[in-house]
C-alpha cells in the first residue's frame, strides 16, 4: 500500500515538473541561448581572421642573402661529410696495416717453430734434448722481449740498520 502511494506521489511530482518545464521552454524559445552562443562564436572566428596580419614580403636582397646562406650551408655540409669519409678511410687503412703486420709476425713465428721441429725430427735425438731445445727457444724469445723494453733498473735494496737486542734477566 505504501509503495503504491509513494509511486502515485512521485508521478504527480513528475507531472508538475513537466508542466513547469514546458512553460519555461516556451519563454526561452523567444530568447534562444544556443543560437546566441553560435552567433558569438562565428563572430569571434571572423574577428580572429581579421586580426591575423599578412607577412611582409621579402625584398630581393633578402631573398638573395637567404639563397647565399643556403648554398654556404650545403657546401659546409658536403665538406663535413667528405672529411668524415676521409677519416674513416684513414682509420680503416691503419687497422689494415696493423692487421697485415700482425699476420706477418704470426707467420714468421710459425715458420721458426716449423724449422725447429724439422731440425729435431730429421735426426734421432733423444726426447730430453728436444725438450731442452724447445725451452731454450721459448726463453730466448722471452729474453728478447724483456731486453727490448726499456725499464729502469730497480734501485738496490737499502740496508736496514741492525738494532741490538738486549735481554735482561
Amino acid at each position: 500500500m505504501e509503495k503504491l502511494n509513494r509511486k502515485e506521489q512521485l508521478l504527480k511530482e513528475l507531472q508538475d515538473l513537466e508542466e513547469t518545464n514546458t512553460e519555461d521552454v516556451e519563454e526561452e524559445n523567444n530568447n534562444d541561448p544556443i543560437q546566441a552562443v553560435k552567433g558569438d562564436v562565428e563572430e569571434a572566428v571572423v574577428q580572429t581572421k581579421k586580426v591575423v596580419k599578412e607577412k611582409k614580403p621579402r625584398t630581393a636582397k633578402q631573398i638573395e642573402a637567404f639563397e647565399k646562406a643556403r648554398q654556404t650551408r650545403e657546401r659546409n655540409a658536403l665538406a663535413r661529410r667528405q672529411s668524415r669519409d676521409d677519416e674513416a678511410i684513414a682509420i680503416r687503412k691503419q687497422v689494415e696495416d696493423k692487421l697485415v703486420k700482425k699476420a706477418i709476425a704470426v707467420k714468421k713465428k710459425q715458420i721458426k717453430q716449423q724449422a725447429i721441429l724439422d731440425e729435431i725430427s730429421d735426426d734421432e735425438t733423444p726426447l730430453e734434448e728436444v725438450e731442452k731445445i724447445a725451452t731454450r727457444s721459448v726463453t730466448r724469445t722471452k729474453l728478447k722481449r724483456e731486453v727490448t723494453k726499456d725499464f729502469p733498473a730497480p734501485p738496490p735494496p737499502a740496508e736496514e740498520p741492525v738494532t741490538p737486542k738486549y735481554y735482561f734477566l
